[in-house]
């Protein structure tokens, strides 16, 4: 029940802020802003994936695993940028709280 839970929860949050990075123009304000714009496409399509990948994860854990040790990673990478433009602890609190959930799950995958 927990694995569930968390996946839907790191799924459809992954889903909603790709598509969102994808195609709202306050996101494509903050990669400006980070001084990213060039990545953003990609950022925002392996939220996509990660997202769908930790949903279908439920049907074939090792492939859960691997998105979601993904969003680990970009999350992680996320909270590096952050640092580096000195950016206020509370906007740190979504990335931060997005990687901690999918290293866990990375765990709970794997234990499938």
């Amino acid at each position: 029940m927990v694995l569930v839970v968390c996946a839907l929860v790191s799924g459809l949050s992954f889903l909603y802020y790709g598509f969102g990075v994808l195609f709202r123009t306050a996101l494509r304000g903050e990669f400006d802003r980070y001084g990213m714009s060039d990545v953003r496409r990609f950022v925002g399509l392996m939220e996509v994936l990660g997202g769908a990948g930790v949903l279908l994860g439920l049907a074939i854990a090792p492939l859960g695993a691997v998105a979601a040790a993904g969003l680990t990673a970009i999350m992680t990478l996320g909270l590096i940028v952050r640092l580096r433009i000195h950016d206020a602890p509370r906007l740190m609190v979504p990335a931060a709280s997005l990687g901690a959930l999918n290293a866990v799950l990375v765990v709970l995958f794997l234990t499938q």
